[in-house]
């Protein structure tokens, strides 16, 4: 299995996902790999926050250095910085960067997860493509992680509507609590968001709480076609 996880915005818990759903699928008998093409800010003088957990989950024979190739102090768009400090990034660039899995004789190839850097038009390169393009490039198929805040229905819809015109296939939505969330708008926001795109809803994340198995086996029972 090949994975894009997308988000609607920055900060939507997408990492959170990502570590959630490997402990799943590992959990599952799986072998998963991580991969994030770039990721910025937070830094400890060496690395990113999200490149740091990531890592942390590296496993199954996976070289920990593939894990997130690119990382960068400012907190702003991939390509502003990696242009802050003086990296050209292309597109061709970062599909080559995305570690390949052996295939095992006895256990086949492991399951790739790719989290994306901000949301869907996040520009990624100097010539501003962005995560679209590449996700649409690679042909992966994704699953949206979006939250129930005000403004959800519509960023939501937004980043669904984009991401079908670019032929990018959504497996489902993932809605990720991931503050003290409570009220009227957040309550109903999963049923709403389901109803406006269409997409069935893989699992609601309530905020700190332990949702591996679950997404787990949502995803593995959304995901039809070959490893």
């Amino acid at each position: 299995m090949r994975l894009v996880i997308l988000g609607t915005d920055t900060d939507v818990g997408k990492t959170w996902v990502t570590a959630t759903l490997v402990r799943g699928l590992r959990a599952a008998g799986r072998r998963v790999w991580i991969h994030k093409p770039v990721a910025c800010g937070e830094w400890d003088g060496a690395s990113s926050a999200d490149g740091r957990t990531l890592r942390a989950l590296c496993g199954d024979g996976q070289d920990p250095a593939t894990v997130c190739p690119r990382e960068f102090p400012e907190p702003c768009s991939p390509h502003l910085a990696a242009a802050a400090a003086g990296v050209h990034l292309t597109l061709p660039d970062l599909i080559a960067a995305i570690p390949r899995r052996p295939d095992d004789r006895t256990t086949g190839r492991p399951d790739l997860l790719l989290e994306t850097a901000g949301g869907l038009l996040a520009p990624l390169t100097h010539d501003r493509l962005t995560n679209a393009d590449l996700v649409a490039a690679l042909g992966f198929p994704a699953l949206l992680v979006t939250r129930p805040h005000l403004g959800t229905l519509n960023h939501t819809q937004l980043t669904v509507n984009e991401a079908r015109r670019r032929g990018i296939a959504l497996l489902g939505l993932v809605v990720n609590y991931h503050g003290p969330t409570a009220g009227f708008a957040a309550d109903s926001a999963p049923a709403e968001l389901v109803a406006l795109t269409g997409l069935p809803l893989l699992t609601v994340i309530r905020h700190q709480a332990e949702a591996s198995a679950a997404l787990a086996a949502a995803l593995l029972a959304a995901h039809t076609p070959p490893p």
